[in-house]
């Protein structure tokens, strides 16, 4: 984890995806709390299937695939309600949260299962209001060790 490498603070990452606003982003150590936007290596399943099916690039997470820039929906503790419908955190709806079940190119796409789940202390809920994001909604919870660090805007381009 790099939480706290003080090497960190020099770091960029251009996000060009429809998940979060294009642009650059400035990645440093910071706490991991709700609405921050952190940059994260996916699950090993999930980074997988979304390097088979060209959901990610190829990167530097030790999957090989390319770290997510996404928002902490959620952190330890949290309640997260699952449904066709989309995602429910302690009881409040996420806009655009529900999952598709076939990709933009008509592939099944696994979705995370439904039910209610509490969060244990390392886990994060990651998540983008971009319909077509590659987040929690479909892998579940990443822990805070797959984090690797927070992201502040520094030159983007629109907005969510």
């Amino acid at each position: 984890m790099y939480m706290g490498s003080t090497r960190l603070a020099r770091i960029v990452k251009i996000n060009m995806t429809d998940s979060m606003p294009l642009g650059v982003y400035l990645i440093r150590s910071a706490s991991i709390d709700p609405q921050r936007i952190v940059v994260a290596c996916p699950p090993a399943a999930a980074a997988r299937l979304g390097l088979e099916n060209g959901y990610l690039a190829i990167g530097s997470c030790a999957s090989g695939a390319a770290p997510l820039l996404k928002y902490v929906a959620a952190i330890g503790g949290s309640e997260i309600r699952v449904n066709a419908g989309g995602i429910a955190i302690d009881g409040r709806a996420l806009a655009n949260s529900s999952a598709h079940r076939l990709d933009r190119r008509g592939r099944l796409i696994p979705r995370f299962a439904d039910g209610t789940y509490r969060l244990a202390a390392n886990e994060v809920w990651l998540y983008s209001p971009a319909p077509w994001s590659w987040d929690s909604r479909y892998f579940g919870p990443v822990t805070k060790d797959q984090i690797v660090g927070a992201a502040s805007p520094m030159l983007v381009f629109g907005g969510r």
